[in-house]
């Protein structure tokens, strides 16, 4: 090789090696901490809670059923209105085949007439006590008479309340064995839901729930458990768990569905890390902790969790910490630098799962 040659290939080469330290140095300088926040693992107290679907229901709810099947000539009461107990809801056809209004009224009216005569003439001692009794025994049984045939086309509220559903028109034939019309008592509601036995053990009366309906979604309402079953249905396993709520404004309503979350169960003494310090990769549970100033990728078993926490069963001891804020930032040995230590305290009180 020629001698300008070979000294413009060394040059270059040179030149290359100058270059290539160069990068690596640059590289080296350019590796920046990535800042995070820790919080250790705590011993702890923490509540779970569960979320129970179900539907709304008055209080106290009444529905009215036809016993003869006459066309309804009359509804004085228009639903979502107010109905006092006695007050007709469903008025029938009193000319019916079916009826026997006009029949019952007139056997009263003629035992009624009876009586009063044959009332002046014991006054008088014109007739004896058997016969008298024995007329007041007609009259009463001729009124009992009229007072049923009256109740089969005068349907009436058995309670006072919310006259919420009404399935009738006027001019159709009611139907026998169907309601008619429902009645329900608003100031305060009644939610049913279904419990396993571990939770159901858990739940006594008086116990607080937040119920949220579905078309008030952002307006939780107060409730709380009022009765607890104490089998569990046969075919479920499960228990039957009723709730009140209170209404005194009548935002909810009869036939709405809705959300009741309530803690099942509280455990004590369990140590705990944030839920926002775990992931998982491939279904393991992982956490980063630290190794100096890097991120150390730590599989770790979980137990029990609410929304703000997760109860550790292995993989970490009390004390050391995870880290919170940036996790989604780094990988195992990335170099990290502590901004701010994560709060984290005491008994956390929120909803775990549906």
């Amino acid at each position: 090789m020629r001698g300008p040659v070979r000294i413009a290939v060394l040059s270059i080469l040179a030149l290359a090696a100058v270059s290539c330290g160069g990068k690596k140095k640059e590289m080296a300088i350019e590796e920046k901490p990535v800042p995070v926040t820790v919080a250790p693992a705590l011993i702890s107290d923490i509540l779970i809670s569960k979320t129970y679907t179900g539907t709304l229901e008055g209080w106290r709810q009444a529905r009215i059923y036809a016993s003869i099947p006459e066309a309804v000539v009359e509804l004085p009461v228009a639903e979502g209105n107010n109905v006092q107990a006695g007050q007709p809801v469903i008025v029938l056809d009193k000319e019916g085949r079916a009826s026997q209004l006009r029949q019952g009224e007139a056997i009263y009216k003629d035992a009624m007439d009876n009586f009063q005569k044959m009332s002046r003439l014991y006054e008088q001692g014109a007739i004896s006590e058997q016969t008298y009794n024995n007329l007041k025994t007609g009259l009463d049984v001729a009124k009992a008479n009229y007072e049923a045939a009256r109740q089969q086309v005068e349907l009436t509220s058995p309670i006072s309340g919310i006259l919420t559903d009404l399935t009738v028109n006027i001019g159709q034939y009611v139907p026998l064995g169907v309601p008619l019309a429902t009645i329900a008592q608003v100031d305060k509601m009644r939610m049913t839901i279904y419990v396993d036995g571990r939770s159901a053990s858990f739940l006594k009366n008086g116990q607080p729930a937040q119920i949220t309906a579905e078309t008030l979604k952002h307006t939780p309402f107060e409730g709380r458990v009022t009765e607890v079953a104490r089998s569990a249905d046969p075919d479920t396993r499960l228990y039957r768990v009723e709730l009140q709520i209170e209404n005194s404004d009548h935002r909810l309503t009869p036939g709405m569905f809705a959300r009741a979350n309530i803690t099942v169960e509280e455990l004590k003494n369990i140590l705990t890390i944030p839920r926002d310090a775990v992931f998982t990769v491939e279904g393991i549970a992982k956490v980063y902790t630290l190794n100096g100033d890097r991120a150390k990728e730590q599989s770790i078993e979980l137990g029990a969790a609410n929304r703000d926490r997760f109860q550790v069963l292995s993989g970490l001891v009390q004390g050391e910490n995870v880290i919170v804020l940036g996790r989604s930032q780094v990988e195992d040995g990335t170099l990290v630098k502590i901004a701010q230590d994560s709060d984290s305290t005491g008994t956390v009180e929120a909803p775990a799962e549906e």
